[in-house]
This record gives structure tokens, sequence and C-alpha cells, in this order.
């Protein structure tokens, strides 16, 4: 029995052991196989893949489609072209000249020759020296100017206006709240004061306008309020560039500014540009002051400064800068940009009845996302002055080359060319666009 108990387990071990060697023998069959289907694999793809470059390099034009048919899609460039003047007032005799004999006031003829300079860029600026605040209508030192003004710069194109300068408060609080409501009304932003604390509140006084799709952060700020002081309560009503605005100009208020800065920053716009009224009156000279400014603005993250308050076109020139967080780019700031509309002339300081309209062009690229600076021109201009028995108005903002073309100012041939050549002297650049 035990004989035969020994025996049978033997047989189920023989059994056992020769079940295993056929399982290992046909998955080394397997596998084998497998090596084989591989291995054919592998020597196709590899003629697949020589022949495929032989035909490419004796057949390139078969090829050439279908690469482009691989290539990735990437957002096209965007470009913003701003369009920027001077400072826009009001004085007697362009009151007088605007008059009609129903006592309207109407103001299209003074612009009509630039107007579609302004119309065609996509964002028009520039910088408001008067009130609009009801009669009695007056030039200086009331500045107060019929709301028509404020409809026909909406007219031709006008999207933003600098409130922020010796005007602001030159009618009380009063008056800038109603400048602010008219030009509210006329579709116009104002830029650098504000109707109540809460306006100065949002954004940090920043203004944010988004032109083809790319977001422009606008700061303004003044140099002072033309000697006045704003109420006390009232510090919120305008950016104010010194602490002393009203006496010395001498303690610059850089904290002030730089946090509008970051303000814009913050909102993360493609473009930051900043208006500033400073300087002296009728004067070229830019202050190393200024010139430390501008450069700490950009640093700090500008863009572009455009200035105002001396009433003549001053010195424009482009800046490489290394940002704060470590950006190289190419800013540009004008330091004044003179008269756009103004019947001041030579007697008050030469020069002053000559302007330029300046057109900043920035792009951003489709593929990085990035935004630089890729043009700066400007078109000469001229306030002429027609005399009082002028044929229609006796005060229109000329594109100098446009005048000479036409002929119709024989008399001033000799005046016009020569602004042309002036105003390259001025600005010490050669960004004339010839226009």
């Amino acid at each position: 029995m035990e004989n035969t108990e020994r025996r049978q387990n033997e047989e189920l071990l023989e059994a056992r052991r020769l079940r295993r060697l056929e399982q290992k023998r046909k998955l080394l069959m397997r596998q084998r196989v497998l090596a084989v289907v591989l291995l054919v694999i592998f020597i196709l793809s590899l003629i697949l893949i020589l022949r495929g470059c032989r035909n490419r390099r004796e057949h390139p034009e078969l090829y050439a489609k279908s690469q482009d048919s691989f290539q990735v899609d990437t957002e096209p460039d965007t470009v913003v072209n701003i369009a920027a003047v001077g400072d826009i007032t009001i004085t007697d005799e362009l009151l007088a000249d605007a008059k009609k004999p129903d006592g309207s006031y109407q103001f299209a003829e003074n612009f009509a020759a630039v107007s579609g300079y302004t119309i065609s860029a996509d964002l028009t600026i520039g910088n408001l020296e008067c009130n609009f605040c009801g009669e009695p209508y007056a030039g200086k030192p009331d500045y107060r100017a019929p709301d028509s003004l404020a409809q026909t710069l909406s007219t031709i194109g006008f999207d933003l206006l600098q409130t922020a300068n010796t005007c602001s408060i030159q009618n009380g609080l009063s008056g800038l709240q109603s400048t602010i409501d008219t030009l509210t009304s006329a579709g116009i932003d104002h830029a650098g004061t504000y109707a109540n604390a809460a306006e100065r509140a949002g954004n940090n006084g920043v203004i944010v306008k988004t032109v083809s799709g790319l977001k422009i952060a606008i700061v303004a700020y003044t140099k002072g309020l033309g000697g006045l002081q704003l109420p006390e309560g009232a510090e919120y009503a305008v950016n104010l560039l010194y602490k002393d605005y009203s006496t010395d100009y001498e303690q610059l208020d850089t904290n002030a500014i730089l946090n509008s800065i970051d303000a814009a920053k913050e909102l993360k716009p493609d473009i930051i540009l900043v208006m500033l009224h400073w300087g002296s009156e009728a004067t070229l000279d830019v202050t190393t002051s200024q010139q430390t400014l501008a450069k700490r603005l950009f640093e700090r993250g500008a863009d572009a400064i455009i200035g105002s308050h001396s009433h003549l076109v001053g010195k424009m020139e482009t800046m490489d800068i290394r940002t704060d967080d470590g950006k190289d780019k190419t800013c540009f700031v004008a330091y004044s940009l003179g008269n756009f509309f103004s019947s001041l002339n030579s007697s008050y300081a030469s020069g002053c009845d000559e302007s330029v309209i300046l057109n900043l062009q920035f792009t951003k690229n489709g593929e990085t996302g990035e935004t630089s600076l890729t043009g700066v021109s400007y078109t000469p201009l001229y306030i002429m002055d027609s005399g009082a028995d002028a044929d229609g108005s006796r005060y229109e903002i000329l594109p100098i080359r446009t005048a000479i073309a036409s002929g119709l100012f024989p008399g001033k041939t000799d005046t016009l060319t020569n602004a042309i050549s002036r105003l390259r002297t001025r600005t010490e650049s050669d960004f004339d666009s010839g226009k």
C-alpha cells in the first residue's frame, strides 16, 4: 500500500514537471515569434523612412505644402495708433471768432483742416485748459468755454482730455464738476480730475481705454492749479505732482505718481500712458527734474509721457530703459506739445502759434503677447490768424505742408516753411512725418 502511494506521487510530480516544461516551451515560442514580428516591423519602417528621405531630397516640391499644413496658427500682431495734441484753451479772440449771429458758438471750421488726423487715430487725446461751466464765456483769467466746443471735439474724434492742469479749479469745484459732466455728455473721458472721492478711489485714479483689443492705462498729473488751492476735504479732486503745488514747486510727490503707475500695472494693461502738466510757461528748457522724473516713471512701468504747460513745442526723445522688473524696452517722452487750439501769438512767446499732432504707434506681438513702441512721428501744424476781416473763421489749425501746397496763404509761405525747420530744432528730433 505504501509503495503504491509513493509511486502515484512520483507519477503526479513527473506529470506536473512535464506540464511546466511544455508551458515554458510555448512561452519561449511566443517570445521568438514576437521578436521576429518586431524585427520585421522595424525593418519595414526603416525602409519607408529611408525611401521618404530619398523622395524628399529628389522631389522637395511635393512636400512643401504638407509642411505648411502642420504649422501652428498664431494670433496676428495688433497695431494701435495714438494721436496726441497740446493745449486746447479758450480766449476772447476765439470766442469772438466762433460766435454766430444767432448767439450760438460754432467751432467746426477752426478744426476742419486737421479733423482727418484726429478722427483717423485709434485713440486721440489732448490737454483741455478751460472749463465748461456756462456763461459768461470768457478767456483769461476765467477760461469759460461754451459746451459746443466739447461737442466739436467729440465730433472730430477726441476720446480723452487731460483736465488736471492750471485751469482745473479756475471756476471752483463746481466748475470742475460741470466740466466733467459736459465732457461725459459729449462722450469724452477725462483724466487727472475727479468728481468725488469714490471716483478717485476707483483704480486709484487710473483711466483705462480699450482700443482694438489693447488695454491702455492713462495716468494724469499737474504741476499746480494756477496758484489756487483745493478746499479742505477736496484733496481727491486733482492729481498733483507737488506737495507745495501753490507755492514753490520743490517738494515733488514722487510716491503719489509712482503709486498711480503701480495701480495701472495691477490692471494688466498693454500700454501705460502718462500725461503731465509740468515745466515752465513760455520756455523750451527741460529741467533735470523733468528728465529724472521721466526716467523714473519709465523704470516703474510707463511706456510714454505726453507733456504740456509751456505753450511751446519742446524736446522729444526715446529712452532705452531697464524696468524695475528687469525688462528692456524703448520709451518715449514729449516734454511739451505746445498749443493745439489757441490765439496766442509771438507777442506772448515766439513759436506759440506752431504745434504738432504727435502719432505714437504701439504693436502687440501676436505670438509673445508683448507690446512695444514701434513708431513715433508728428505732423507740423500752424494756428493761422487770417485777421479780423477774414472770410470765414479767423483762426484755423492747419497742417503746414497742406497750407503751403494750397497756395491760399502766399504772404505766409516763408513763415510756414521756416516753422517746419523750427519745429525740428525745438523737438531735437527727426520725428517729422513729412505730412
